[in-house]
């Protein structure tokens, strides 16, 4: 005889049970669904902490760089500078050295040799000899002289600009100019003289000091 208490145990079998073990399966699958979830989460948060980091990693590279580059240009434009400084010192003092040679005997005699130099070259009978003021006074005797011994008619005359020493050579009508000022020779040069001192300090070191 089947009691109550078998009805219950089969209807617990048969139903309870059956319904017990799909929702088991249920949270079964949930709980791995969620797994994976957690899982793609914790990745994608990794990924992602990653990523900043490497972002921060690639801008604090780019900073530096950008320091550097700053670092390296501020150090080439103040060796720069102080070339240019030491480049128009020189020059002065180059300028300065000139000015002390006009006012020797020897400076009288590197001019007449010089235009008796020139004159020899140029087919030109009438030349025009340009002077400094106080080079005229010295000079003009000695420079009509030298035409006459060399069957050159040379007459002389101020220049107002600032020749330093030396003299420019122009034919009567004035069609060319040669220009051996010791002004215009300096700054001719300008560049050779910048090469030789700049080899020369980059030699010591000093540009850097």
């Amino acid at each position: 005889m089947i009691t109550i208490d078998n009805k219950l145990d089969i209807f617990y079998r048969l139903v309870y049970k059956d319904e017990e073990e799909k929702c088991k399966k249920l949270l079964e699958e949930q709980e791995e669904r969620n797994k994976k979830i957690l899982e793609e989460k914790t990745s994608n948060l990794t990924k992602a902490k990653e990523d900043l980091i490497e972002r921060k990693r690639n801008i604090a590279e780019i900073a530096k760089n950008e320091m550097i580059s700053k670092a390296i240009e501020n150090n080439r434009e103040r060796i720069l500078s102080k070339r240019e400084e030491l480049l128009v010192d020189l020059v002065e003092a180059l300028e300065e050295k000139s000015r002390e040679f006009t006012k020797t005997k020897a400076y009288e005699s590197y001019v007449l040799s010089k235009i008796k130099n020139l004159i020899d070259e140029i087919e030109e009978d009438s030349i025009i000899i340009g002077l400094m003021e106080e080079d005229i006074e010295k000079l003009q005797g000695a420079i009509v002289k030298l035409g006459k011994e060399n069957n050159k008619d040379i007459s002389c005359n101020v220049v107002k600009r600032d020749l330093i020493g030396g003299f420019i050579l122009s034919d009567k009508n004035r069609t060319y100019n040669l220009d051996n000022s010791f002004k215009t020779i300096i700054s001719a040069n300008r560049y050779e003289i910048g090469k030789k001192l700049y080899g020369s300090l980059e030699k010591t070191g000093d540009l850097n000091g």
